[in-house]
C-alpha cells in the first residue's frame, strides 16, 4: 500500500512539473486537438468560439480493398 502512496506521489508530482512548463497558447492548442483530424469540425469550433485551430490534419486515405477472386 506505502508503494502504490508512494508512486501516486511521484506520478502527481511528475504530471505537475510538467504542466507547469505549458504555456497559455500551448495549453490552447492541446485543447483543440479533438478538432485538428477533422476540417469541418475545426472550422464549426472557430466560427463559435472564435478559436483558431493551428494544426487540421487530413486523415489518410484508406488503400483500396484487395482483389477477391472469383471461382
Amino acid at each position: 500500500m506505502t508503494l502504490l502512496i508512494v508512486l501516486t506521489m511521484i506520478t502527481l508530482v511528475c504530471a505537475a512539473l510538467s504542466l507547469g512548463t505549458l504555456s497559455s497558447q500551448d495549453a490552447e492548442q492541446a485543447s483543440l486537438l479533438p478538432f485538428a483530424d477533422d476540417p469541418e469540425a475545426a472550422r464549426q469550433m472557430t466560427t463559435e468560439t472564435g478559436l483558431v485551430c493551428e494544426t487540421v490534419v487530413r486523415p489518410a486515405e484508406e488503400p483500396d480493398p484487395p482483389y477477391t477472386w472469383k471461382a
